[in-house]
Parts: structure tokens; sequence; C-alpha cells
């Protein structure tokens, strides 16, 4: 079994530099915040009814960790629209943000020649292409970014990217609140439990191989687990599939009778700072799992702020799809599958 602690081993199996990447997750979120300040939004597009996020994969991640993380405070609904067209409530009133890191993305391009058609208002967020050009010939607001700290080059590295810029977008719309010094703040609590990150997920991508994880969280850390879901897919070529509480305790429970011998396992993603009813459903949904047969395991989020337990989760994510592709001897950063769809739909 390789050795997860040797990076000449890990090179081997990684000659694009993933784990370069996912190490440089807390560089990626400071570049985006820095860089961020130069996107003009004119007042215009406060006076929104709701936001309407356009992305796939990797560039959709800002959308579902928003949702959850600002919850509380969000002022406008956020709809993450993963499709070829806009949602029919989508308006005038309505801000549509083209997410696609590559610029290449062609859902997210259609639905921006159906904004433009519609004359809806229109931001943008990638690093080039299509994109990039669309936004730039017609005027919108845009954050074209250098992602100088995703060496694999690979999209749905730029976590960092993708999720803080919708953010920045957020905070300077007026409808979030989050601040220089809680963002600084949260930066340093993530690079200072960097080795118990890196550590805990070694552990529990060794406790995975051979079977497909379960994740299982709960309110502001929700939007993260989509996330994992997604990585544990693409980047460690392993099934898998998440759930919410309190949502699961109303049937995903009774699933877990059959088929019998399943290999599953379930990951709780905990936090200190849930609501105390959700402390207590999670405890009891881990005794129902363990009556059940099931294995579980479990990471808990640290950080003294919600948004601080948020990059931890992500980072913790990235690591832990990354070791476990590792450990099943898997290149991270090749899709086969996804190539081949995609050169099969373009014929």
């Amino acid at each position: 079994m390789i050795d997860l602690t040797n990076l000449e081993e890990i090179k081997k199996l990684d000659p694009k530099n993933v784990y370069g990447s996912t190490e440089m997750f807390p560089n990626q979120c400071e570049q985006i915040w820095q860089e961020s300040r130069q996107l003009i939004l004119s007042s215009e597009y406060k006076n929104v009814d709701n936001i309407i996020l356009c992305g796939m994969g990797g560039s959709a991640y800002g959308g579902y960790v928003a949702q959850a993380l600002f919850k509380d405070e969000l002022k406008v609904p956020i709809y993450s629209n993963n499709d070829y067209s806009l949602p029919f409530f989508a308006n005038e009133k309505s801000l549509i943000i083209l997410s696609s890191y590559s610029g290449g993305t062609e859902e997210v391009l259609t639905c921006g020649e159906e904004a433009k058609n519609k004359n809806f208002k229109i931001a943008g967020i990638t690093t080039g292409g299509k994109l990039s050009e669309f936004l730039k010939t017609n005027n919108y607001p845009n954050l074209v970014f250098d992602p100088k700290f995703n060496p694999s080059e690979q999209p749905r590295l730029g976590t960092g990217y993708m999720v803080l810029v919708f953010f920045v977008i957020l905070k300077k719309l007026g409808f979030i609140n989050l601040n220089d010094d809680e963002f600084l703040k949260s930066a340093e609590e993530l690079k200072s439990s960097a080795p118990e990150i890196k550590n805990k997920s070694i552990s529990i991508a060794k406790s995975l191989v051979g079977y497909i994880p379960l994740v299982f969280s709960s309110e502001f850390l929700n939007g993260n687990t989509h996330i994992i879901r997604n990585q544990f897919n693409e980047t460690s070529k392993s099934f898998s599939a998440f759930e919410d509480v309190p949502e699961l305790n109303h049937h995903l429970m009774e699933g877990l009778k059959n088929p019998q011998n399943n290999k599953i396992k379930v990951l709780f993603i905990s936090s200190n700072l849930y609501s105390e009813k959700i402390k207590k459903r999670i405890e009891l949904t881990k005794d129902v799992v363990s009556k059940n047969n099931v294995e579980y395991l479990e990471y808990a989020a640290s950080g003294s702020t919600k948004f601080s337990q948020v990059l931890n989760v992500l980072a913790f994510g990235g690591y832990l799809s990354l070791y476990l592709a590792l450990l099943y001897g898997q290149d991270p950063s090749l899709i086969p599958w996804v190539d081949y769809f995609k050169e099969q739909l373009g014929e």
C-alpha cells in the first residue's frame, strides 16, 4: 500500500500535481479574496429579487456552500442552475451569474445567451475561454482570474477560487455579512489546522477503501457534503452519496436494512456549532446506523466560526478524496469517462 506521507511515492501516481493544488487551497482563497476587490457591480445589481448561479461541477460549488452557510442571513434566494436553460421564474429582477472555471462549459454559455436575449442582469466568473469573450464583448461585470495556485490545471481543483469568489460577490451586493477580519482569522485557522486535516484524511481514507462512502451532515455544512460527494466520484473514482440531517431521519434509516452485508460506510461531518437539536439527532442517527450493522466514521470540523469550519471541511474533502484515489492506485487528475462522454457528445 502506498505511503500517503511520502511525497515521492505520491508523485508516481500524481504526475499532474493534484496534491499541490489540494495543498494550495488556502492560497486560492487568499488570492481570490484580494483580486475580487477589482470586480465592480453597479447599484442596479443590488436591486434584485433572486440570484441564479449557472454552473456545472466544481463551478457550481459556491452556490451550494452559500445556500447552506448563509441561510440565516441571505437577503435574496440563491438558485443553483445546472442546466441548459434558465428557470421560468427568471426575469429582469434576477441576477444571472455565469460561473465556468474553464470558460467553455456549454450549459453555462447557453444560459448566458438566453439571459442576454432577455436583457437580464448578468455577471461572470472564469479563467478565460468563450465565457470571458462573451462577458467582455457585452460589457458585463466579470472577474477573469489567473489560477496560479492550481498547478494541476484541473477545474475541479480550483475549489477555493470558485467558492470564495461567489462569497465576495454576495458581500459586494450587501446580501451577506463577511468582513476582512473574519476572513483573515479563518484563513489563519485553516493554515494552522493543515497537519491535523491531513492526518485525519489519511486515517479516514484508509477506512473507506472497498466501501461506498455515504456522507451525512447538517445545517451550514450541507453544501460541503455535496462537494465531498462530487470529489469522491471524480477524484477518487469511488461512487458516493450524501444526505442531510434532519431530512434523512424521515426515510433513509429504513433503507439501511437491505441489501444485507452492504458495502456502505457512513461518514458523519459533525460540528460543535450545530444547533442542540441537530446534535441530538446526529447522535441518535449514529445509534441507528450502528444497530443496522453499518460502520460509521466521523470528521469534526474545526474553527471558531461557521465560515472557518466551512473552509476547514472544504480542505478536508480535497485531501480525503485525493488520498482515497491514491489508495485505489488511481491518477487523481484523470476523468476518462467524463472526457469520453464530452467527446461523444461533440460528434
